[in-house]
């Protein structure tokens, strides 16, 4: 029973961030909920394992970027569509804040197009990056040294800036 209720906890304080990251990474509404529920099965399947090592927030971030990037590699073998059009996302991400003006759910709309651009695991930086996560944090959590993932995400809000201002040209 404890197994369960730490589960419980650890999903109630990390579903909405999971998902964010999901979105970031899946754009198809129904391959979305099915590598957010593998995300919650990994999760399960691994707490036993955990040993406390690095913070929960790492270890689940790791285990979602970690799956959702299994998830590309498998479809890209597969040679599959992958549904570009991210204002399903924006959608999702807005529904429960009515309070946000329809210019906030564009410009949201527009980062997301770009987002979905970048390679894999510059989606994996700049989603962490959006949820706040420290960049040694990010570094546990990719792999990745500290000094690597700065480089990374000032190249990627370079080229995110560049991207809009192509956008308004």
């Amino acid at each position: 029973m404890e197994k369960e209720s730490t589960y419980k906890e650890i999903i109630k304080l990390n579903r909405d961030r999971i998902y964010r990251i999901c979105c970031g990474y899946v754009h198809n509404a129904d391959e979305r909920n099915d590598v957010f529920q593998e995300i919650l099965i990994n999760i399960w399947k691994s707490l036993d394992n955990f040993r406390g090592q690095a913070a929960v927030s790492t270890w689940i971030y790791r285990i979602t970027v970690n799956t959702c990037l299994s998830y590309l590699r498998t479809e890209q073998r597969r040679n599959r569509h992958i549904d570009r059009d991210a204002s399903e996302t924006i959608d999702l991400l807005t529904e429960d804040n009515n309070e946000e003006s329809e210019e906030q759910k564009h410009l949201l709309d527009r980062l997301y197009r770009r987002i979905i651009t970048l390679s894999p695991i510059d989606r994996a930086v700049i989603s962490l990056y959006l949820e706040d996560v420290s960049t040694k944090e990010s570094a546990e959590i990719l792999g990745i040294s500290e000094a690597n993932v700065r480089v990374k995400l000032h190249r990627i809000r370079k080229a995110l800036k560049e991207m809009e201002d192509d956008y308004e040209n």
